[in-house]
């Protein structure tokens, strides 16, 4: 898969093409790389050869890393005019932007997003028109100087959202919980640090438990954050998913904070989303197949799936059908007339849309797709808080 271009990075103002030089700036490597990325198929062909040296015009350039024209970069289609009106947002712990994605769809502008995977990053910076930075979060310090930076070319102070890693939570007692589950507790350090207007945060189900988000709950209720929690199942909210997931937000008002706690709640659907509805009905793209392959965490699990039923959640692995695959009476189908989902169809079920461009090797990808926020998810949050905000403001 071809890396991340970043396309403020311009082409020779008199020629309008790119050298070695300034085409290794955009991809973020020093020239010498450049011969091995392109023996890897990551560097498009030169466009000719000027005095002995190589050089790209601007549309093979863009073209290549899936950016739209040479003037104004890449930006995923079908997006809303931003909401003036709403508080600006920026992303911790984005991610590949999924969350990010799903609040620009509710009419958020999202400013910024940060993350330490780098692959990640390059997803993100791939596919939205504003920032995208590696950062390690887990360095307060380091992490309140850049977002100190930021707030500097700001009037007012963004909102934050967010997913910490979340796969160490545990509910045996804090010292039984990993590193990934201390970032909680970065995260509510720079609620109360900076206090946004509001801020969301993303966890697995079972983090509700944890020692550690107990004390991110007290951190920011103790920066007088009015805090609520639920569980919601992604497939309640359009996307064709079993994901539970627990979604943590607040306000400075207990009015506010209630008002989307119930918006949040009252507009959950009786219906689960099928992969075939969503597929068929919102993508216009029916599947080939009846039944899927999942690998069981054991064999004493189904593996066999129904596309007339929503997914189990999308993990951060692929596996092909096991020979020795015995069979399990819950099955759906026969294994003959089964197969596992591509890498695409599972970042479809996780509501990316399709032209969304993936940077990474294939393990790398499928983790990124399985640790995402469903984009539907976060456009279902974004728009209760949207909501939200324009209720409580007409009730001024």
């Amino acid at each position: 898969m071809a890396r991340a271009f970043d396309p403020t990075v311009k082409p020779d103002a008199a020629t309008g093409l790119y050298d070695k030089k300034t085409l290794a700036k955009g991809l973020g490597v020093k020239p010498s790389t450049i011969k091995t990325l392109k023996a890897r198929g990551q560097v498009p062909d030169p466009t000719t050869i000027i005095g002995g040296v190589s050089v790209w015009s601007a549309d093979e350039v863009f073209s290549f890393y899936g950016l739209s024209d040479a003037k104004e970069g890449w930006r995923l289609s079908g997006l809303p005019e931003v909401n003036a009106d709403l508080p600006k947002v920026v992303d911790l712990f984005s991610g590949c932007g999924g969350l990010s994605l799903g609040f620009q769809m509710a009419g958020f502008d999202v400013l910024a997003g940060y993350d330490n995977w780098p692959c990640a990053v390059d997803t993100y910076r791939a596919n939205m028109s504003h920032k995208a930075q590696l950062l390690d979060l887990s360095d307060i310090k380091l992490t309140i100087s850049t977002l100190e930076a930021l707030n500097q070319e700001l009037s007012s102070q963004p909102a934050f959202i967010g997913g910490p890693p979340c796969q160490d939570f545990s509910s045996a007692g804090k010292r039984k919980e990993g590193a990934r589950a201390d970032l909680t507790e970065k995260y509510a350090t720079y609620v109360a640090h900076f206090q946004p207007p509001f801020f969301v945060m993303e966890n697995v189900a079972r983090a509700q438990h944890a020692d550690a988000f107990k004390s991110a709950v007290s951190t920011m209720q103790h920066a007088d954050y009015n805090v609520r929690y639920l569980v919601i199942d992604a497939s309640r909210v359009g996307v064709p998913q079993i994901r539970k997931r627990l979604i943590t937000f607040g306000t400075k008002s207990q009015e506010l904070t209630d008002r989307i706690f119930e918006m949040l709640i009252r507009e959950q659907s009786d219906h689960q989303t099928t992969i075939r509805e969503y597929f068929t009905e919102q993508l216009g793209k029916p599947l080939d197949i009846d039944f899927y392959y999942r690998h069981p965490r054991s064999y004493a699990r189904r593996g066999i799936f129904s596309v007339d039923e929503p997914s189990p959640t999308i993990r951060g692995m692929n596996r092909p059908i096991p020979k020795g695959y015995p069979g399990h009476k819950g099955d759906a189908g026969p294994i003959e007339k089964a197969r596992p989902l591509t890498t695409m169809e599972r970042a479809l079920i996780q509501t990316f849309p399709d032209n969304f461009h993936w940077i990474g090797s294939r393990t790398n990808v499928e983790q990124m797709v399985g640790n995402a926020v469903p984009v539907l998810l976060g456009r279902y949050i974004g728009q209760s808080i949207s909501r939200g905000l324009r209720e409580s403001n007409l009730a001024d």
